[in-house]
């Protein structure tokens, strides 16, 4: 048995000097086809992933994190009709490939939510 999507994002023990630390909290109707919630920072760059919480409140959404290349990052939260979420604040940050950007996942409609602490900073 093999896994349909995997990533190897990369735990690192620190953020880079120039990291500058940014929140996205937003919440989608339908995030069936992936919604980018953070741009693919640019050549040298990347996202680093410090705390991410999903929420839905649609037992099939089952929403998930993933890159711009459809690689999982985190998740899926198997959610029931009345809510709960997932939540993981990284112990070291979680580095995404270098100038990817973060989307939204879900498998299909329904209300699905993300908040999300995250840096953009150099990948070397």
């Amino acid at each position: 048995m093999a896994l349909d999507t995997s990533s190897t994002p990369q735990l690192v023990d620190s953020l880079p000097v120039d990291a500058v630390r940014a929140v996205l909290n937003g919440i989608e109707a339908d995030a069936s086809t992936a919604v980018e919630f953070v741009g693919a920072p640019g050549a040298g760059k990347a996202i680093f992933l410090l705390d991410v919480i999903l929420g839905s409140d649609d037992a099939d959404a089952h929403p998930h994190l993933q890159d711009e290349d459809d690689k999982v990052l985190f998740g899926p939260l198997f959610s029931t009709v009345e809510g709960g979420n997932l939540r993981m604040r990284f112990p070291r940050p979680l580095k995404l490939v270098t100038n990817k950007a973060l989307e939204l996942k879900a498998a299909a409609g329904g209300n699905v939510f993300v908040w999300c602490e995250y840096a953009i900073g150099s990948a070397s």
